[in-house]
């Protein structure tokens, strides 16, 4: 079955999503020109929580350009913040294939469905200029925040919620589709919105969007587009537009102007272009909160200026006022919702601090002491320091396995040497979810008491030493997707690869190495913390590599391994970076697990355990209990492992 037959069998109460992250589909899909739109529930939450998704059909997926531009658009969206900017969750590879975004739950209901049908004719004047005002906000607050303009504003990126008004989705389909061919069922709107100079991929001026404010709100008050998907950039310029019979003369110039050629010529911001179409002196009084403060500003207006005796314009501060308190359902009631959410927010964040500032208190006297010697041990002339890359290797004899937190690396018969290994010491910690912000499969918390000691390796398997494991026993290379080889970590490997390796290097070296057992892994990427990650509960920047985590590699490619700093143990990129394949036999629960820290193993096991979380994946995933599973035969651009050893 491909992609495109797994979009197509999609029905109410399927349950998709990657094994960490899971949505159940609710009801019918409708068409969307990226594929299919859901309502469906987060399950992976605490309680369901409603929302929306989209579903990428199999030909988007199948092309590259197209998907980088895709994930680029996600992380951009995932940090814009307004209650008139769609709230995007983030994007999900379900094991079938299936790709899709997530966001906050939408009625469905769209601006271009309105105009379609023509039932936006039948709004009444107040609700159609709280409609475009909100739509203005948002497109102003896009530029604000990103930058550059949206440049593929359209109705059909405009949603109308019964709760929260409008929420403009701020995904560009111009940028998406620009370097393809692709023929969409149903088609994009924003060609018969875009501005003259869009139709070129020049560097595009903020007044594009405000051009295409003025197309919406011309098609919201005529009841039809101003321009077909067909019409190309020479009609946009000579076609003749038809004033809408609801506006004055005043108001049609005021919108011409939007739509004028030259960008230079267009207003400064969408919202000072609804402002000027909708002349506040010419909204009629009704009882509700919005014309109540329209007359206010009115009144404000009448104001003769020195200079010229004309009506002085709202000061800025009024038009914030107003478009802040208006909208077409947002109010008071809103408004304290709002208010309580920021406060059970602050309240949260505070509870956090406390419970780490607990945790780290209760904890200081060892982790200092384990960072006390572990700088000596780095700095100490007459022991071995942590040597970069490319140096010469440190040997068992230069570097006591008997001392905690040692550096060695063991010799290959060829003369060169295995990873670098960081031998641990026998302990016992807590694995699982200690900071209620996990999953199942990450409960009951246990207490594991590690009998022995062992060693991990200190960084991710690299591409350099994998590549010369594969071609001194005759293994396909793997795929480096463009990123390099060298000193990158080793990607597009399987649980058996790994497994291959880690046989070889007992050949080699004559050394009990193998992949490190769940608990053996967790208890490294603790390093004695007991927070989510192991600087805390917070994300910081640069501290691990995801699509959120603040590095110049998130949501783009893995980091050469080593790039960011070592937990307080010298391990890097346990959090982050690339999925990491361990040893078990993966489990739904940890309901008998083996509480010694060894792997849980069984006959005819269908799903290997995998750790850490990766480049292209969320925050939460890259927590250090964080766990998921994935057939031993399997292998993606996010996935590769790091080794374990057991000392004698």
């Amino acid at each position: 079955m491909d992609k495109q037959s797994h979009n197509n069998a999609l029905n109410d109460g399927q349950v998709i999503g990657p094994e960490h992250h899971k949505f159940k589909l609710k009801g019918t899909a409708t068409a969307h020109p990226l594929g299919q739109f859901w309502q469906a529930d987060d399950i992976s939450t605490p309680s369901p929580t409603a929302v929306s998704i989209i579903v990428l059909s199999a030909s988007l997926t199948k092309h590259k350009g197209l998907l980088a531009a895709f994930k680029q658009q996600i992380i951009q969206a995932k940090n814009l913040r307004h209650k008139h900017i769609v709230s995007i969750y983030g994007y999900f590879i379900e094991r079938g294939g299936i790709l899709f975004f997530a966001f906050e739950a939408l009625d469905g209901l769209t601006l271009d469905s309105l105009i379609k049908t023509k039932k936006v004719s039948k709004l009444k004047e107040n609700h159609l200029r709280g409609l475009l005002l909100q739509t203005a906000v948002a497109a102003d607050i896009f530029v604000a925040k990103v930058r550059k303009p949206h440049s593929a504003l359209a109705p059909d990126l405009i949603y109308i919620n019964r709760q929260g008004g409008v929420k403009l989705l701020p995904i560009s389909p111009r940028l998406l589709l620009q370097e393809t061919n692709f023929t969409l069922s149903p088609a994009f709107q924003y060609p018969a919105y875009q501005s003259p100079e869009a139709f070129h991929n020049n560097l595009l001026p903020n007044a594009t969007d405000i051009y295409s404010i003025g197309c919406i709100a011309y098609a919201a008050l005529s009841g039809n587009p101003p321009f077909s998907l067909s019409d190309d950039e020479s009609l946009h310029v000579r076609k003749e537009l038809k004033q809408p019979t609801k506006t004055s003369k005043g108001q049609w110039k005021n919108l011409q102007q939007a739509l004028s050629t030259n960008p230079e010529e267009r207003p400064a911001s969408a919202i000072e272009l609804i402002q000027s179409i909708f002349n506040v002196e010419k909204i009629p009084e009704t009882p509700s909160t919005i014309e109540n403060l329209s007359d206010e500003t009115s009144d404000a207006t009448d104001i003769p200026t020195p200079e010229t005796g004309h009506k002085k314009r709202p000061t800025r501060w009024l038009i914030l006022i107003a478009i802040f308190t208006s909208g077409i359902i947002v109010g008071f009631c809103a408004s304290l919702y709002l208010a309580q959410q920021q406060q059970a927010l602050t309240n949260k964040h505070i509870a956090a601090w406390k419970e780490q500032a607990e945790i780290w208190k209760a904890t200081s006297d060892n982790k200092e002491k384990t960072i006390l010697r572990l700088e000596e041990k780095l700095s100490s002339p007459d022991k071995p320091a942590v040597k970069p890359l490319g140096q010469t290797p440190l040997s068992r004899e230069k570097s006591p396995i008997k001392e905690n937190f040692g550096v060695f690396q063991d010799a290959l018969q060829d003369g060169s040497f295995g990873p670098q290994m960081i031998s641990l010491p026998a302990g016992q910690f807590q694995m699982g979810d200690l900071n209620k912000l996990g999953d199942d499969n990450e409960k009951p918390v246990q207490t594991i008491v590690l009998p022995h000691s062992f060693a991990l390796s200190r960084f991710e398997v690299s591409f350099a030493q994998y590549d010369h494991f594969a071609t001194l026993t005759n293994r396909k290379l793997p795929e480096d997707d463009g990123w390099g080889r060298g000193s990158q970590p080793v990607v597009n490997v399987t649980w058996q690869d790994a497994t291959a390796y880690v046989k070889w290097l007992r050949v080699e070296t004559g050394e009990s190495y193998r992949l490190p057992s769940e608990a053996e892994w967790e208890y490294a990427a603790r390093s004695g913390s007991q927070s989510a990650f192991w600087w805390g509960n917070e994300l910081l920047p640069n501290r691990a590599i995801c699509d959120e985590c603040g590095s110049k590699w998130d949501g783009k490619q893995p980091a050469p391994i080593g790039s960011l700093a070592a937990n307080p143990w010298g391990f890097h990129d346990l959090n982050g970076n690339v999925d990491e394949w361990v040893q078990d036999c993966y489990s739904e629960t940890y309901v008998g697990q083996p509480l010694n820290g060894s792997a849980r193993t069984q006959s005819n096991c269908k799903f290997r355990s995998m750790r850490g979380g990766s480049w292209f994946d969320i925050a939460r995933v890259t927590r250090s209990a964080s766990r998921y599973r994935h057939p031993p035969s399997a292998s993606r651009n996010t996935w590769g492992f790091r080794v374990a050893l057991d000392l004698k």
